[in-house]
């Protein structure tokens, strides 16, 4: 299984590596069909229902995220979620299948609100892997960066070289793969059965992660409208121009790789500390330099910062939302929570005149929303990179050995929780299970898995092996 250990490639465990690569495929799916129904549209249906199109995809992409978990939550039969994990990679093909085939109006709108549903349903489910299982990594922002980054890559390179369309098959092939493997193997048991590494709010902590959650929500909408505001006149002007003198395809879209990185890696160099700064520094690049939608000399330019701004603030809220997205009620839910703002958002401006906004008023809306995030991050604490006060040494207190441990044998949250109560109290599984507001059953399989990372066979030998450990 891939929890387990094993044996690390250029610093990526296979668990890892599989991760990036199931974000990169869902990534250049996403990316591709949004584009292809934005492209074949044009000459389908017109560029104003075209237009209309664009975002009804996308408030229809938000339904199938929040699908995913209405559904996951429907049942906890083993069957029920095996097929969930397949149902929307098949469903999805056949989709994008009859967007290729269909020319009437009517059908071709059909299938392509059909095919952006079941990419959220998909989407949903890989945010879902990516959060539970990276959630206590130090290596979250690097496995979706490269992932991103190689979805973008391919996409310019099929694109520029030869056939956009040409990677679709292959990427549905893959994804059919990845989605077979998930469902057959299941490398992870919480893919099947309620048993995250936090698969309840802790009581305490409950008011705390609500507070966290609006923030977040807050800041995403922050940093989508900022980018909306140029976002949407550029994508005026492709569809006026019929993507000829206006190409939001081009070259410039390879700066989203340069903000894939630069968050992705500053927020595991920091341990997430970084996350908000990297972000707000990309922020303020795009603030500092307003598209000059009037002067088509400025238009490259602005668009290789509108796109280096986008790929840190996906990153962000990616990011922020997965490693919160354990700790809640609705891990399956929140951990695409960023997606399924931006997009309802997105969709929701249609009903605005934000592209009629003079130069002036968008550069002052702009810095508005930006004084906003900055006062959001500052209020939650994600700016505060102070080191802590240094002290006197002295010798490691029983906490830290425990936290030592911990990290020596790779436990999860979850199994932390379990392996303190084993290793402080005399209470029974059943006890256990009742103060961590968890199953029996779920309680068996933390121990089981405890035992097997430390190489123990009873709660004896495994507390023997702790006190020969805090000993050294």
């Amino acid at each position: 299984m891939l929890q387990q250990k094993s044996k690390s490639v250029l610093g990526f465990s296979r668990a890892q590596w599989f991760l990036s690569a199931l974000f990169a495929i869902y990534m250049f799916e996403y990316m591709v069909t949004l584009t292809f129904i934005d492209q074949r549209s044009a000459a389908i249906t017109g560029p104003t229902w075209q237009l209309y199109l664009h975002y009804i995809d996308y408030a229809l992409v938000v339904l199938g995220f929040v699908s995913f978990a209405l559904l996951r939550r429907a049942s906890e039969q083993f069957t029920f979620r095996r097929t969930l994990l397949l149902l929307p990679s098949i469903a999805y093909g056949c989709a994008v299948l009859l967007l290729f085939l269909l020319q009437s109006v009517a059908a071709f709108s059909a299938a392509a609100m059909g095919a952006a549903y079941f990419l959220g349903l998909l989407g949903e489910m890989v945010y879902f892997c990516m959060s539970a299982a990276l959630a206590d990594s130090n290596k979250m922002g690097r496995v979706m960066a490269l992932g991103a980054s190689a979805a973008v890559l391919l996409q310019y390179l099929l694109q520029e070289y030869w056939r956009i369309t040409a990677g679709i098959p292959i990427a549905l092939a893959l994804g059919f793969c990845a989605a077979v493997y998930l469902a057959e193997r299941r490398p992870w048991e919480w893919l099947t059965e309620t048993c995250l590494p936090y698969e309840a709010p802790m009581p305490e902590k409950t008011r705390a992660i609500t507070g966290t959650l609006a923030r977040l929500c807050l800041n995403a909408l922050c940093l989508y409208a900022m980018g909306t505001i140029y976002d949407r006149q550029m994508m005026l002007l492709n569809v006026h121009s019929g993507y000829e003198d206006y190409n939001l395809y081009a070259w410039p879209r390879l700066f989203l790789i340069a903000g894939y990185l630069l968050v992705g890696f500053l927020s595991d160099a920091g341990r997430g500390k970084l996350l908000s700064v990297a972000t707000l520094c990309a922020a303020l690049a795009a603030l500092l330099n307003p598209v000059l939608f009037d002067d088509p000399a400025f238009y490259t330019v602005n668009m290789c910062l509108f796109y280096l701004y986008l790929g840190a603030s996906v990153s962000y809220y990616n990011l922020a939302f997965w490693r919160v997205a354990p700790r809640t009620g609705w891990p399956e839910l929140w951990a695409g929570m960023g997606r399924i703002v931006t997009n309802l958002f997105s969709a929701l401006l249609t009903l605005t005149p934000v592209s009629q906004l003079s130069m002036a008023a968008a550069i002052g809306v702009a810095v508005a929303l930006f004084g906003v995030l900055l006062v959001s991050m500052a209020a939650g604490g994600e700016l505060a990179l102070s080191l802590p006060a240094r002290s006197e040494p002295t010798g490691p207190t029983q906490e830290q050995k425990l936290d030592a441990y911990c990290a020596r044998c790779a436990f999860t949250p979850r199994e932390r929780e379990v392996f303190e109560k084993l290793m402080t109290t005399e209470d029974d599984l059943q006890c256990i299970a009742d103060s961590l507001y968890i199953s029996r059953r779920m309680v068996q399989r933390y121990v089981t898995s405890i035992y097997e990372k430390t190489e123990t066979k009873t709660r004896l030998g495994l507390f023997q092996r702790y006190m020969n450990f805090s000993k050294d």
